[in-house]
Order: structure tokens, then sequence, then C-alpha cells
């Protein structure tokens, strides 16, 4: 009678080793995807992430989305909404919070401290929203008519789509 041979098992990869690897390629992903996204998205200083945002911050909304791309430029620009004044006007916006965040915290609650906070920060937006609506209509004044009817059926078509997903 033959005995069969005990084939001997491979050694295992340490679990280690294994999340090393795999560490490695996520961060190798994450690397691959940064770079790729940068090539083919070839947005210049002050992209678009930064546009929208900017937009966002200054109130406009589905006003700037639908403009174009150049007008929606050239109305942020006008608006003075450089990445600097942005950062400055979100940190003021982000020290009122954390103002109304301690206010929140205090025991016995202060009211008046909460809301002289939100005061604070609807003044921000108030001011920053004003500056957006003024360089939009700035901006739509210089338009052709053409043009600003182009505007204005964008925003219809835009609306008209997000009223029919509600």
């Amino acid at each position: 009678m033959n005995t069969p041979e005990i084939q001997p098992r491979p050694p295992r990869t340490p679990r280690g080793v294994k999340i090393v690897l795999a560490l490695s390629l996520a961060i190798n992903l994450l690397i691959a995807g940064a770079v790729g996204g940068a090539f083919l998205g070839g947005r210049p200083e002050g992209g678009m992430r930064d546009r929208a945002e900017a937009a966002r911050i200054l109130g406009l909304g589905p006003l700037a989305t639908a403009l174009d791309r150049r007008d929606r430029a050239a109305v942020i620009s006008a608006a003075g909404a450089d990445r600097a004044a942005m950062r400055a006007e979100r940190q003021r916006l982000v020290e009122a919070a954390r103002a109304f965040a301690e206010a929140v915290r205090a025991d016995p609650f202060d009211r008046a401290e909460a809301e002289a906070a939100l005061e604070r920060q609807r003044a921000i937006v108030s001011g920053l929203q004003d500056r957006g609506y003024g360089a939009l209509l700035d901006y739509l004044e210089t338009m052709p008519a053409e043009d600003r009817a182009a505007f204005a059926d964008s925003l219809q078509h835009m609306l008209a789509r997000q009223g029919r997903g509600r």
C-alpha cells in the first residue's frame, strides 16, 4: 500500500504584509486619481471647483448654474470673489459659528449672545449675497438681449428639471 504524500502548504503571507500592500495600493490609486483628474480636468488656477464654491458663497445658486462658464467666471470676478476674499469671508463665518457654539454651550444658556452670533453670520451672508446679486445684475445689464434670453431659458429649463424631481 502506498501512502499518499502530504503536500506541505505554501507559507502564508503575514497579515501585516497584506495590510501594507493594501495601503500601498490605496495610496497609489489616490495619487493616480489626483494626477489623472488634474490632467483630464485641465482646471487652471481658480478652476471650476473654486468658481462653484464662490458662486455658492455669493448666494447665486441656480442663477450661477444657468450662466455659461465664461459668464459665471465674469460675474464672480466682478464680485471680487477671488480666493483670498472668499477665504476671509468663510473664516469670518467660521468665527461667528464658533461664537454661536460657545454661546450654546454656556450654562446657563445665554440667548442674547447666541442671537448676536447668529446675527453676525446673517450679516456676513447677506453682504456676500448683495455683492453676488449686484455683480450678476451689472453683468446682465451689459449682455445683449439674445444672451439674456438664453440665460433666462437656461434658468427656466434648470428650474423645471428640479421641479420634476420633487
